[in-house]
């Protein structure tokens, strides 16, 4: 990403998680106010609280040097719960340079993250104008002006382009793209399904389709961190160590913190992006991500897989049993925890 800034002529629309003026963060900001001296229109997102340590002075420091620079807060649908506030994010990850490449993924800047295992995807051709279409939605949703993004406006949201299709989610309460083609991948998965997220969390209807898909014979592989940099998730997580077993999941642990998201279907079809297999990501956060099926970029993609694979743990669940009563009542505690924040039994 940063060679590809070093080359931006016209545009840079960046939006992100988290985004912090650390060693890393510094980096970029430098180079992104460079380049606003140059002319490069430089537009960035970044979200109220996963951005939360971004200093005041270094927002400041931007808009003097000309970046149009907004914190994401999604004002109309937090007041509809009392915990929108804390749930509604944009876990986005995309960055569009010049309106030609794009990148899309789980990737976020912060020091602390730059030794996690974590995927992200260059990519180019009409699949950058939904891209943008994209962040300029977020742009308006935030306080932007309409008029300073509207030639994003004029092009599709979804634009199939020959083997790649951007699969997004807002939290309308109505539709859930992502959740949908989890489940489907699933559902017409023939041979062999690898899920891979940091946070593990999924609903009734995830769990029945991967029941689904065990019963017809369908090897299932689960990759997921042992230790993650949220304590609360990472006990959720555990708690359905013994249910996947049950099912059939092959559940490998990593030792290293994993940070991507995604899926890869038998050798015929994945989708990457910001998109964990957890609640938050598939009811309440805006998310993007890309599915493609170039028999070329899934088994690259499933070579990746494998070498996770190969480096981690296989959950050992007559060891994981004997785990202590109050390591069990943390994940008991973890979920009640997680179903109150998120005011959902799902």
């Amino acid at each position: 990403m940063y060679d590809a800034l070093l080359g931006a002529q016209k545009s840079i629309c960046w939006e992100v998680y988290t985004f912090v003026d650390d060693s890393v963060g510094n980096l970029f900001f430098d180079l992104l106010k460079r380049k606003a001296r140059e002319g490069v229109d430089v537009k960035i997102i970044v979200d109220y609280w996963g951005s939360f340590w971004l200093s005041g002075k270094k927002i400041e420091d931007l808009k003097k040097n000309g970046i149009d620079i907004r914190l994401f807060s999604d004002k109309k649908l937090r007041s509809l719960l009392w915990w929108g506030v804390l749930t509604f994010r944009t876990h986005k990850k995309i960055l569009v340079i010049d309106e030609q490449i794009g990148f899309v993924g789980g990737v976020n800047v912060h020091k602390s993250m730059e030794n996690w295992l974590d995927i992200h995807l260059r990519v180019e051709g009409k699949i950058v104008r939904s891209l943008l279409r994209l962040f300029a939605r977020s742009y308006i949703t935030c306080g932007g002006d309409k008029f300073k993004v509207r030639h994003y406006l004029v092009w599709k949201q979804r634009v199939r382009q020959n083997e790649m299709d951007l699969v997004y989610d807002r939290p309308t309460f109505k539709k859930f793209h992502v959740k949908k083609k989890y489940t489907e991948a699933l559902m017409k998965a023939r041979e062999r399904v690898i899920l891979f997220s940091p946070y593990y969390f999924p609903d009734k209807e995830f769990l029945l389709a991967l029941w689904s898909a065990r019963k017809r014979g369908v090897k299932i592989d689960l990759l997921i961190p042992f230790r993650t940099d949220l304590r609360l998730a990472t006990y959720a997580a555990y708690f359905w160590f013994s249910v996947m077993h049950r099912y059939g999941v092959s559940v490998h642990i990593m030792k290293r913190m994993m940070h991507g998201k995604g899926v890869v279907v038998d050798d015929d079809w994945a989708m990457i992006g910001s998109s964990n297999i957890d609640l938050p990501s598939f009811y309440y956060s805006h998310e993007a991500n890309v599915q493609f099926n170039d028999k070329k970029m899934v088994g690259s993609l499933k070579e990746i897989m494998e070498n996770w694979i190969k480096n981690s743990e296989k959950l050992d669940i007559l060891k994981w049993r004997r785990r202590g009563f109050w390591r069990k009542f943390k994940e008991w505690a973890s979920v009640k925890i997680y179903q109150f924040w998120l005011g959902t039994k799902k």
